[in-house]
């Protein structure tokens, strides 16, 4: 895999991390202060982990950092999030609802199906981003449905979910049937392993615009 590839998704989540704290002043009185931290959190842990692949040739250390740090903070993350937009709402125990269950299938994986693992948890990955897409769905509906959709552009909500749709929908096939592919078909595997960064560049740059142009109240 060329390097940049993964050079230019560390450069973008830390672009949107940096954009996160410039603009700081519209979110620090909201709970999407702890975005930027987030995002400086989802950086560090991708540098940290390519370090120890590429520099100490640590297969197990980096997949670890990935497995039990790096997606369950990522997928319990975006939940709280919904669960706080959602919060005044009926729609609140979806993601309450979403949090319990992913994080009984993560430990599925870790104690049950992922004994039967080749390199990637598919299972609590693939529900964890159905979960997601369905909190996703929620809130297009009930965005769609009020009057916050004639201020769509100043949302920081509808371009950070926009981003989200872009990758976890878009790349949910690939995750999903990562090992398949991997083992069966590497040709296929690859090809999709490259769309689905130019999927994760997208949902940076959106995150970035998010803060440019939110307008919190």
């Amino acid at each position: 895999m060329p390097p940049w590839f993964i050079i230019l998704l560390n450069l973008l989540e830390i672009s949107s991390c940096i954009t996160g704290f410039i603009y700081f002043g519209k979110i620090r009185r909201t709970y999407w202060k702890w975005f930027p931290w987030y995002l400086a959190v989802i950086s560090l842990t991708e540098i940290i982990a390519e370090y120890l692949l590429y520099a100490r040739h640590n297969l197990k250390l980096s997949d670890d950092l990935y497995r039990f740090f790096g997606i369950p903070l990522e997928f319990i993350f975006l939940y709280w999030l919904f669960y706080m937009y959602f919060l005044k709402s009926k729609a609140a125990k979806w993601p309450v609802l979403s949090i319990i269950t992913y994080v009984i299938c993560f430990f599925a994986d870790v104690f049950f199906v992922g004994k039967m693992r080749l390199f990637f948890d598919s299972f609590s990955y693939t529900v964890g981003n159905i979960l997601l897409l369905v909190l996703l769905l929620v809130f297009f509906l009930k965005f769609i449905a009020s009057e916050a959709i004639l201020e769509y552009r100043s949302s920081m909500m509808f371009w950070v979910c926009v981003g989200m749709l872009i990758f976890y929908l878009g790349s949910l096939p690939f995750y999903g049937l990562r090992t398949s592919l991997y083992y069966r078909y590497p040709g296929l595997f690859y090809i999709y392993w490259y769309v689905q960064f130019g999927m994760n560049y997208l949902m940076y740059i959106l995150f970035s615009l998010a803060f440019i142009w939110s307008k919190q109240k």
